[in-house]
């Protein structure tokens, strides 16, 4: 038992040089990049910082908003393809499979473009990404909820029933409540995913942080500064989210 506890407590100090050694390498990649990009026009970021975090702001309130609207449209779409009649289940299919296999940026293109045509009135650029970005956070959420409801055992349905529990309640009070513990990994990365894709209506003139980046650029020419500004603020953005999550509950590893 020593030897093997010597050998373990070997390979353990091994591996702590290892990171030592890695760490102090990443910090001098890190110290080095930063030396080398001293001279690359900051100055334009920081005074722009205010219309910048203007646009930051932006795209979490379109990712929050959206997330929340697309939950409310994907519950009865999941609930519909999973517990729903024939008629009624293959409609659900055909909504999420069209959404989901038709390119984001054509959504937004529809909805600010073609519906207006439909109903005769204009709808607004806010309006327009809101929208589209709440059709594409309801198909994806839908998958996700469809495998929450499918990860609960049949065994749960059978118990809440037997105890006098009425389909719908056993829904909403047994079943759902585990469902929900376990998508919030996958649920979690569809948000960091929505996030991302707010870049995406800068193309109909909403200023978020992507168009906010373009736009100081445009004027100020500044590219390294202002693009590298822009990674590392989705980058911090996207694990800040992770982050949170993990925090919650230590068992969630969310890989991207």
């Amino acid at each position: 038992m020593t030897s093997i506890a010597m050998a373990g407590g070997a390979v353990r100090a091994s591996i702590d040089v290892k990171e030592r050694y890695w760490r102090l390498t990443l910090l001098a990649v890190v110290l080095w990049a930063a030396w080398m990009a001293r001279d690359l026009g900051w100055a334009v970021v920081w005074e722009s910082a205010p219309f910048l975090l203007k646009g930051l702001a932006i795209s979490w309130v379109l990712a929050l908003t959206s997330i929340g609207l697309g939950a409310l449209a994907a519950v009865p779409l999941a609930v519909a393809r999973v517990y729903g009649p024939v008629g009624l289940r293959h409609a659900a299919v055909a909504v999420i499979e069209v959404v989901r296999a038709t390119p984001e940026l054509m959504i937004v293109f529809w909805i600010f473009f073609a519906f207006p045509a439909l109903i005769g009135q204009a709808v607004s650029n806010w309006t327009a990404a809101v929208a589209a970005l709440s059709v594409i956070a309801a198909a994806y959420l839908a998958e996700v909820i469809r495998g929450g409801l499918y990860s609960v055992p049949k065994e749960q349905w059978d118990a809440a029933l037997s105890a006098g529990l009425s389909r719908g309640q056993a829904f909403v009070y047994v079943v759902l409540p585990q469902a929900l513990r376990n998508m919030v990994p996958a649920l979690v990365a569809q948000l960091v995913s929505l996030f991302k894709t707010t870049s995406l209506v800068y193309v109909i003139g909403v200023i978020e942080f992507f168009r906010a980046v373009t736009i100081v650029n445009n004027s100020a020419f500044a590219p390294y500064a202002l693009y590298l500004t822009m990674a590392v603020g989705y980058f911090l953005c996207c694990w800040l989210l992770t982050w949170v999550v993990h925090r919650f509950d230590p068992k969630y590893l969310l890989v991207e």
